[in-house]
């Protein structure tokens, strides 16, 4: 559970939850060990000033001989008062002279007064400073001091006299206080060291995820330049390929006409030179040979026309006419494969503007697709032994959706196209004829063109039944 938290941090939140994870659990570790050396240091230091405290003081005794007055306990307790004055951890303080005749300790002056009814405490007659670590009642450390007073004979030779002992008990809660202050400076730091370190990558990742986002927007700019200047240099390739491909069917229609024109001449000639009985006898001949021949002639004068450099000015075009006037071309191929042609044209569908050529270009692509997918449904037919008449319809009408438009449907029944690829059939030189029998360009210029119009050109299909190819024009636009 807690790594699929994790999980769902942000980078931010996660280095901030690292610098947590590492500084606090440092902190402490630094700290516990730092006490522990500064705890017992200031320890000895306390334990240093009470032994110098009770030097001072029993030199102070010695040197005035308070215990040699009859009654030392105000001049010693006005020494004492001097001491605390000075060194307040100082929590008592007892001054213990030897009896001369008995040697046995009593009490001289003490910085506490004791209860009457509690017994006098005794403190021992020490020969040596002494010093003992212990915890009073509220748990809080002293150390319990017992330093000698000696009397120094002005002869260096003469041993010392132990003349008494100064009892000093010093409190370490100065220590624990110190020690409690470190603790809470260092937490405060580490604290604010985090937060500082927290704020400063904050502002970092910032400026880098920011830095990082320009770095990819360029990125994708830089590629979408780089698709458009390739989409480019692509319709600039179609566009050659298409000017060569004119270029070419204008030679071979130029070429075609020259002996379409020779055969006839010859004919009429030949019709003239035969016989009345002959000529009467092949007359239907000579009928279907001129209507094949006038045929042929205006297959080349389609090309011709569909060859020659366009009109570039936009035009009022009656779309119903402008299919009339298209069909005569593609009519041959259409009587060849004994197809039916529908026409279903809505009269109410006034002019569009547009240039007449790209019009006649998109209808012959539409229905030259058409024809080869019927041939090739008709072929299959023809080796199942079947034979089922084939059609392509036709139509116009006026719509309303979100605006006025003009649409323009092709269907046939022909083999249709798969679904894999209907959805590549507008990329250049994507076809599904075999090769040789189509450049894959057809779709894809028809589609720049209907959207140089502001329109759109759609394809749905039905393998193996049927296929719609659909041109939107807007209306009100094209007219105006």
């Amino acid at each position: 559970m807690l790594r699929h938290f994790v999980r769902q941090l942000d980078l931010q939140a996660k280095i901030s939850l690292v610098l947590v994870a590492v500084i606090l659990p440092t902190f402490a570790i630094v700290t516990i060990a730092e006490s522990q050396i500064t705890g017992p240091m200031l320890e000895e230091e306390i334990r240093q000033m009470g032994i110098h405290s009770g030097k001072s003081l029993a030199a102070e005794i010695d040197s005035s001989r308070l215990l040699s007055q009859s009654n030392p306990t105000p001049a010693v307790e006005a020494a004492i008062q001097e001491v605390l004055y000075s060194q307040p951890d100082i929590v008592r303080i007892d001054v213990v002279a030897k009896d001369p005749l008995t040697g046995t300790p009593r009490l001289v002056a003490s910085t506490v007064e004791e209860d009457p009814a509690s017994p006098v405490p005794v403190f021992p007659i020490v020969e040596s400073v002494t010093s003992e670590f212990r915890r009073d009642e509220g748990e809080v450390g002293v150390w319990e001091i017992s330093v000698p007073i000696e009397h120094r004979s002005r002869d260096a030779r003469a041993p010392k006299k132990l003349t008494g002992t100064v009892h000093v008990l010093v409190s370490t809660k100065l220590v624990a206080r110190i020690v409690g202050s470190l603790w809470k400076t260092k937490a405060l730091a580490a604290c604010l060291s985090v937060v500082s370190l927290i704020v400063l990558l904050s502002y970092f990742l910032r400026k880098t995820i920011s830095n990082d986002r320009l770095l990819k927007r360029a990125e994708t700019q830089n590629l979408q330049l780089s698709e458009q200047l390739h989409e480019a240099h692509r319709q600039l390739l179609l566009t050659e390929k298409f000017a060569v491909m004119g270029q070419l069917t204008a030679s071979f229609a130029h070429e075609l006409g020259t002996p379409l024109n020779a055969i006839g001449g010859h004919l009429q000639l030949l019709k003239e030179d035969l016989p009345a009985e002959l000529k009467n006898n092949s007359e239907e001949r000579f009928a279907v040979i001129d209507g094949q021949l006038s045929k042929i002639a205006s297959i080349v004068k389609g090309f011709l026309q569909s060859t020659a450099k366009p009109v570039s000015q936009k035009q009022l075009v009656d779309i119903n006419r402008l299919i009339e006037k298209t069909l005569p071309i593609v009519m041959p191929r259409i009587d060849s494969l004994h197809v039916h042609v529908q026409k279903n044209f809505d009269s109410n569908l006034g002019p569009l503007r547009l240039v007449p050529m790209d019009m006649e270009q998109i209808l012959l692509n539409l229905m030259t697709n058409s024809l080869d997918s019927l041939k090739a449904k008709l072929s299959k037919e023809e080796n199942r032994g079947a034979r089922v008449s084939e059609r392509i319809e036709i139509s116009t009408r006026l719509i309303q959706d979100h605006g006025q438009w003009a649409e323009i449907t092709v269907w046939d029944s022909g083999l249709g196209i798969t679904k894999n690829d209907l959805k590549n059939v507008f990329r250049p030189f994507f076809t599904t004829k075999r090769a040789g029998e189509g450049t894959g360009l057809g779709l894809a210029i028809c589609s720049q063109i209907v959207h140089k119009y502001r329109g759109s050109l759609t394809l749905d299909s039905k393998e193996g039944f049927w296929t719609r190819a659909v041109i939107r024009l807007p209306y009100e636009g094209a007219t105006s």
